[in-house]
């Protein structure tokens, strides 16, 4: 079995991404014997699996599994698998272009905000010249500091903006301001202009974003949700927009996804929809990370992003 380890991808939906990493991958390493699903050889030989919205089951036939990599930054899907034996390693997939694509995708919505956008796309249809001012600088509060929210910290301040990281666990990171624990985000919420959800999904996060988180944000605020569809009770954001708070959201995930043509959201102008695309994953970047974790898991090495089945993330 020595000669024989390999590592399959099984993307069901999105083959030609998967035939892409896979390409990407022998040309990182040709050494890695790369298979792709469904087609699936002895699964005696497989170790590594590199997976996203896998069928039901199918991680159960593979005996000889040791890790399985999600393809992109969530893995609320592995965790809960109820098919992944307990031995089994979790890494997330998270090369650098999606994070700075998600740094990217926050900055550009905070701008188009405090900029007031919309108002000149409108101008430019009547042929107005009518110029706006807009705040120097925002209190920006990021929900989570992983990866992904250190990228958009570092972009934010970047550009001027006052960044307070929040997470449950009090993670500390050398010049930033971190805070922790449900009894402080209020007063966090109270004083932000902006509010960022990057939260990983779990059972302790899953409508975070309802009345009583609403209810305590500053009148006028920013709401932008990239973090997961289900971190969100949609009727409750409808109700708080009405009162304004917060004044308008962004967001980039859903509950159901696509969104259904009749979702109030769609008619919504407090809202600003973009179709699950704050931060794409480059196969190429990709494949780079999954090769990296294939060898240090051969040589019993510490391995990267990997993900504490307990908490979730």
């Amino acid at each position: 079995m020595e000669e024989r380890k390999q590592l399959l991808i099984v993307l069901p939906g999105r083959e030609d991404e998967a035939q892409r990493l896979a390409a990407d991958l022998r040309v990182v390493d040709g050494g890695i014997d790369v298979r792709v699903g469904p087609e699936v050889g002895d699964p005696e030989y497989v170790e590594m699996v590199v997976a996203s919205g896998h069928p039901q089951g199918f991680l159960a036939s593979f005996p000889n599994l040791r890790l399985v990599a999600s393809f992109g930054a969530g893995v609320e899907h592995l965790v809960g698998a109820p098919d992944l034996p307990e031995d089994v390693g979790i890494v997330r997939t998270v090369d650098s272009a999606l994070a700075h694509g998600m740094a990217e995708y926050v900055v550009t919505a905070i701008a188009d905000w405090r900029r007031g956008t919309k108002g000149y796309r409108h101008d430019q249809e009547l042929g107005r010249w009518r110029p706006r001012g807009y705040a120097f600088s925002s209190t920006v509060v990021l929900l989570g500091m992983g990866r992904m929210g250190l990228a958009v910290d570092q972009a934010l301040g970047a550009v001027g903006h006052r960044v307070i990281g929040w997470s449950r666990s009090g993670r500390s990171l050398d010049g930033v301001e971190c805070v922790a624990g449900r009894k402080v985000l209020g007063e966090v919420l109270s004083e932000a202009d902006v509010v960022v959800c990057l939260l990983p999904l779990t059972p302790d996060t899953e409508g975070i974003l309802g009345c009583e988180f609403f209810s305590v944000m500053k009148e006028g605020s920013l709401l932008v949700n990239v973090g997961r569809g289900a971190h969100m009770i949609e009727d409750d954001l409808i109700a708080a927009l009405d009162v304004g708070r917060p004044g308008h959201a962004v967001l980039d995930v859903f509950r159901e996804e696509p969104l259904p043509a009749s979702h109030p959201f769609w008619k919504n102008s407090a809202i600003t929809i973009t179709p699950h695309v704050a931060a794409l994953t480059d196969p190429r970047g990709a494949a780079e990370c999954i090769a990296e974790n294939w060898h240090r898991l051969q040589a019993g090495e510490p391995l990267l992003d990997l993900v504490d089945r307990e908490r979730g993330y």
